[in-house]
Parts: C-alpha cells; structure tokens; sequence
C-alpha cells in the first residue's frame, strides 16, 4: 500500500492537513483517497504524483476485471425478432462502464464540465473522473476555460480515457428535470446522444458506450429517456451506418434492463 499511502499524504499535505488522518484500514485509506480526488481543484501537479497514481489505478483495474466490447452480443444475436433499423450494431450491456475496454464512454457531466467534487459520491460523473485520475479533470479544465466553464445542456466534449480501460471520454450534459419533462428537454436529451456520436465519427471512434444520460439525479424519467435515447441512436446509424461498429447502452439497473429489453420487444 506503499503508492496509495503516497498519494494520501500527498494530497493531504496540499491541502494544508495533517498526515495523521490517514487511516490503517486499506478500505478506509482507498476512501479518503477518493473523497480528496474528488475534492481537489485542477491545479498543477508533480510528475510524481501522477506516476504513482497511474500505477496505482493501473493494479486497481486489474483486480476488478475489464470487459472487452468485442466480447458484448448485439441485438441482432440476443433479440432475432428485432424491427430495429440497426440491430447488429446496437447493444445492450448491464455491467460497470468504468471496465468497459472501448473507443470512448459517455459520461453525463455538469454544466461546469470539471466532474463531481463532492467526497466519494456515487454518481457516474464521480466515478469516472476517480478511476481516470486526476489528469482527467486537468484535461477537463483546459477545455472549459475557453468555455468560461459552462457546458450547455447537450452539448459535447473530448479527452482522452487515461486510467480508464476506455480510450476516451465524452462528456455531455442532460436536461434536468424540475417539474415536468418538456418538448425541448426531450430534444436536448436527444442531442446529447448525437452530440456524442457526432463527437465520436470526428474522432475516428468506432465503438461507444452510452449510461442513461439524466436518469439518475437530473431526474428524467426513465422509460421516456429510454425510448429517445433508441430512437435517436438508431436513425443516426441509418445515416451513418459505415462509420460505427457499436453502440452499448449500458444498464444501470433491472428498471433499465426493463425499459430497454421491453421497448425492443415492442419494435418486433
């Protein structure tokens, strides 16, 4: 635990604190870890920090497994019956997206494009900037300085994946819900979805993952989110059919693996 206790005491030292909070329990130690990488603003760092960190992460993900996205069945092989206009190239995938060795992952950002600074929060957006490390949030704010740090609803950005087994990510930020959803939150919702793909052929991205963008705590509700986020990705592989190899939903939850399962079923 040589590399995360130097990680520790390195981000605590910058803060001002003392080393003496740093726990002996390696879940404890892994946790505060965490919490000060997501407190932490995008400010230079040493080379040596981010060495160790990218060993360290490096070793985390070998032990939690990595999905390849070769290794995901398509529509066209789990639904036969599929009226979908794409089906050998849209899949669904209920699994961790952080694991998930492909082109690029979608992560629903916030408006300030930086991640999640709140300690350990379980949202995506957390996750993702932890597990990349923290040159992600760095790369993050070289773009949204010329942005003035506001990333508007359906708009999208790239990096690279860094510590993730991803080789980049986009970030994109969905409506949020305060009442109910209205026509152009739906349209906004599809954006993000095109915005991304659109982001992706630039790029030379051939495989893409998507979570359910604004169906966690931006509140949309889900089955709707569901059937825009099919509908908009399938039309845009009619028109783009040569350019992309894979699209993976990825399924949060059985309400997911409801909705989407259930909206295929009803295209049959």
């Amino acid at each position: 635990m040589e590399k995360l206790d130097f990680l520790i005491e390195y981000l605590l030292k910058e803060r001002g604190e003392s080393v003496e909070r740093i726990p002996i329990n390696e879940i404890e130690k892994k946790r505060l870890y965490r919490g000060l990488v997501n407190l932490r603003e995008p400010k230079e760092i040493s080379l040596e920090f981010l060495e160790a960190e990218d060993l360290f992460l490096q070793e985390e993900l070998e032990k939690k497994g990595i999905t390849d996205v070769s290794t995901i069945q398509t529509v066209k092989e789990n639904y036969p019956n599929s009226a979908l206009k794409n089906p050998d190239k849209i899949c669904l995938w209920r699994g961790d997206i952080t694991k998930l060795k492909i082109d690029c992952i979608v992560n629903p950002a916030n408006s300030q494009g930086l991640g999640c600074f709140s300690p350990n929060h379980n949202c995506l957006d957390n996750q993702v900037q932890t597990f990349a490390g923290v040159r992600l949030r760095l790369a993050c704010n070289e773009i949204m300085k010329a942005k003035e740090y506001h990333l508007k609803t359906g708009e999208a950005i790239i990096t690279e994946g860094y510590n993730l087994p991803a080789k980049h990510v986009i970030h994109t930020v969905g409506p949020i819900i305060v009442w109910e959803v209205t026509k152009e939150q739906e349209v906004e919702l599809a954006n993000c979805y095109l915005n991304s793909l659109k982001l992706a052929i630039e790029n030379n991205l051939r495989t893409i993952s998507f979570p359910g963008i604004s169906t966690g705590v931006f509140r949309f509700p889900k089955d709707r989110a569901c059937k825009i986020a099919i509908d908009t990705v399938d039309q845009f592989l009619s028109e783009n059919r040569e350019k992309m190899d894979k699209v993976v939903f990825n399924l949060w939850d059985e309400e997911d693996v409801k909705n989407y399962e259930g909206y295929i079923a009803n295209h049959s």
